[in-house]
């Protein structure tokens, strides 16, 4: 924690934290609130950035993007008004109106009939009747003429006249009430008293009362009308403006329609807008609370050590911004989530990594205007690549990792496509897909290159930084191999067993079997001073005292230590070297020397281990696991009850001695513990079959004939079992 919060600045005299940052929930606020104002200002500095000032008739200053898909509402409003304006009108005709024109007509008849057969009027009168009763502005002498028409004649011309009536108003289109409507229904009353009738005077008379009593009988039908010009309009289809489209080309007229488009893309420059920032403050603040809320609420001790939410703050912000650099690149819309995921399960936590993939994908969404499914791709990889990176065990699993991200992203891309009717046969579908696949392959190594520049600053270990390290060729390993392999070959044992019982009471088992692997390479420095390397050969100690030997057996631990400073391991190891003897008693040269105690007394903290005791349960398995396999491999005959026997003396010494008070393992832990131990210290340590001697006895005869009979002492070995019957392979190992 000192690392990231010294208390003094190195040659200089201000302190820190500052006034008011003193406490750790300060100092976790702060965080907060710089990676609030962070997000805000990345959202405000994008949002103003892409804003230009132009008005209609200026020339373009510049290219314009459109950063995210609209609907250009305006170009979809005139495509929709052409496309009502090309559906015709809907026409209704009326036939009560000829009905109507019909009788009155024939009621102008029968006064024109009236006042032809009323010869005691003079012609005169009767002519200004006839003028007056039907409007007609006729010369006297048509009207004479009609006037003068017999019965039978003006029956005649009354046919004609309902003929021409019916013909131009009830021809199936009838009159229109317009100015054209009209003028061709008088044309074509003209045309046809010119087909009736060859007598200039009657032609005339019929020509004027039929333009005079045609009349409009067809009229829009404003209802089928609108229904038709509405189903037009609906099939026109959006006007889209698509992410990455070209608004405004550089040195273009700006037009009103472009105003329009700048001004639903907000990239229309208006002078200072509050909005964008106090837009971007509040959406920050949800971000933050999400992520905090989670920390606060649900995983409390992880903001014990602030460096995990200083790498999350730091891995959201990067997001964001990378998003945003990438923002004009589409084809690596599906990298940035799942390696910033990627990146905050394995430095911090798990669940925190999904809901950074759900809250970055939120980000992004509204920053760069990635459209739903870039979002839901996205958040799909975010959460495989968690999911991946959280059973990392083995170098190896990283390349499983690329392909399962790599794989969720491309299905993901190929159900949307499928849900939305897009063919898969494609090119661009598919090249998208193949995308989608590569962006989610590279954002596993994109996480694990980051991953060192995180590290080391906030001493954080992660999965793959452990893996790197359990590489036999990292130089302490090597070291230890080479100059004490005897140490080399228990702490790999010591390794193994720490993994199985870490992973059986729900710890860390990856740190566990990589701090086993380390815990003694103190011993590199002197390995002839340790019964491991040793080999049967001369023991040093006999030729010290106790005391001496004490001191040259426990300063393995300051050795260790000092080693893996200088080869700057992380400290989550350097722990194991620290704490894997606690401070317990160097138990034979104590007893030892008491021995051969002459009086002087002995002091038993002179053979204890400087300490501290284990702080984790982690450290205190591979105490356990260190003590365990070290007795067990001593035992002449290792029986199963005996192996359990001896580990739970061991366990409970060590409980009893106090070295388990700070490690947080509980009794039943400690149980399940021990039956682990167990088993795998059955495993390696079973006790040999001892054939019986009927079997001994064949294979020396066999091997002195030298396999008489095609029969090789290996194949006599098949042929008999343990108790000298015929049986199958034996079980010796």
């Amino acid at each position: 924690m000192n690392a990231i919060f010294p208390r003094r600045v190195a040659g200089a005299h201000l302190a820190w934290p500052p006034k008011g940052l003193e406490s750790h929930t300060a100092r976790l606020l702060a965080v907060a609130v710089a990676v609030w104002l962070a997000i805000s200002a990345i959202f405000s500095l994008t949002l103003f950035s892409q804003r230009i000032d132009v008005h209609v008739g200026d020339l373009a200053p510049r290219n314009v993007v459109a950063p995210y898909g609209v609907i250009d509402w305006g170009a979809t409003a005139k495509a929709r008004a052409a496309a009502a304006a090309n559906v015709p009108n809907v026409y209704t005709t009326n036939p009560a109106i000829l009905s109507q024109a019909r009788s009155q007509e024939e009621a102008t008849f029968r006064l024109l009939q009236a006042l032809s057969e009323d010869s005691g009027v003079p012609m005169d009168e009767r002519v200004l009747a006839a003028e007056k009763a039907t409007g007609l502005s006729l010369s006297p002498a048509v009207w004479q003429e009609v006037l003068s028409l017999s019965p039978a004649q003006l029956a005649q011309l009354e046919q004609d006249s309902l003929v021409i009536l019916a013909s131009v108003m009830g021809n199936g289109n009838g009159i229109r009430a317009t100015a054209t409507g009209m003028a061709e229904a008088r044309s074509f009353v003209a045309e046809l008293a010119s087909q009736q009738e060859s007598d200039p005077g009657l032609k005339a008379f019929l020509t004027a009362f039929g333009q005079a009593n045609v009349r409009p009988n067809t009229f829009i039908n404003v209802q089928d009308t609108l229904a038709r010009k509405q189903a037009a309009i609906n099939q026109v289809p959006l006007v889209k403006i698509l992410r990455g489209e070209q608004v405004l080309v550089e040195g273009q007229r700006v037009t009103a329609g472009d105003i329009q488009v700048l001004r639903e893309l907000d990239l229309l420059d208006q002078g200072f807008d509050p909005g964008p920032i106090l837009g971007s403050m509040l959406f920050a603040a949800l971000l933050v609370g999400m992520l905090g809320g989670y920390l606060w609420l649900l995983r409390r001790p992880l903001l014990q050590r602030e460096a995990l939410a200083v790498i999350a703050g730091i891995a959201l912000v990067a997001g964001l911004i990378a998003a945003d650099g990438l923002s004009r690149l589409p084809m690596l819309d599906y990298l940035i989530v799942p390696a910033v995921a990627m990146l905050v399960a394995t430095m911090v936590d798990a669940g925190l990594g999904l809901l950074t993939a759900g809250v970055l994908s939120l980000a992004m969404a509204v920053l760069t205007g990635t459209d739903v499914d870039v979002a839901l791709v996205s958040f799909c990889g975010g959460v495989a690549a968690v999911f991946a990176v959280s059973v990392l065990s083995r170098r190896h699993d990283l390349l499983w990792t690329s392909l399962l991200v790599g794989g969720v992203n491309l299905f993901a891309l190929a159900g949307l496509d499928v849900m939305q009717g897009a063919s898969l046969l494609q090119y661009h579908q598919w090249q998208g897909l193949v995308w989608g696949f590569v962006d989610g392959a590279l954002a596993t190594w994109i996480a694990r290159a980051a991953m060192p520049l995180l590290e080391g600053p906030f001493g954080i270990v992660t999965p793959m930084k452990l893996i790197e390290l359990s590489n036999p060729n990292q130089p302490l390993l090597r070291k230890l191999l080479v100059e004490a392999p005897g140490t080399y070959h228990h702490s790999i044992m010591v390794g193994n067993l720490a993994e199985a019982a870490t992973e059986a009471v729900g710890g860390n088992s990856l740190l566990a079997r990589v701090g086993a692997y380390y815990h003694d390479i103190g011993k590199a420095k002197r390995p002839y001073f340790f019964v491991d390397n040793q080999f049967g050969g001369e023991n040093p100690h006999d030729k010290l005292s106790p005391a001496l030997s004490a001191l040259i057996i426990s300063s393995h631990v300051r050795d260790g230590l000092e080693m893996a400073r200088r080869e700057r391991l992380p400290e989550a190891i350097v722990q194991f070297i620290r704490e894997h003897h606690g401070t317990t008693l160097i138990g034979y040269f104590y007893r030892k020397a008491v021995e051969s105690d002459t009086g002087e007394g002995v002091v038993e903290e002179d053979f204890r281990y400087e300490g501290p005791k284990p702080q984790s349960k982690e450290t205190a398995i591979v105490m356990l696991a260190d003590a365990s396999e070290a007795i067990c491999r001593t035992l002449k005959h290792p029986t199963p009850a005996l192996i359990e026997a001896t580990v739970r003396k061991i366990i409970q010494d060590r409980l009893q001695d106090g070295q388990l008070d700070d490690s947080n393992l509980t009794l039943k832990e400690l149980d399940i513990i021990a039956r682990t131990f167990t088993r795998v210290l059955t495993g390696i340590f079973h006790q040999r079959i001892e054939y019986p001697e009927r079997v001994l006895k064949e294979m020396e005869r066999s091997k002195g004939r030298g396999g008489v009979g095609g029969k090789s002492p290996r194949a006599s070995l098949r042929r008999m079992g343990g108790n000298g019957t015929a049986s199958g392979p034996p079980s010796a190992g």
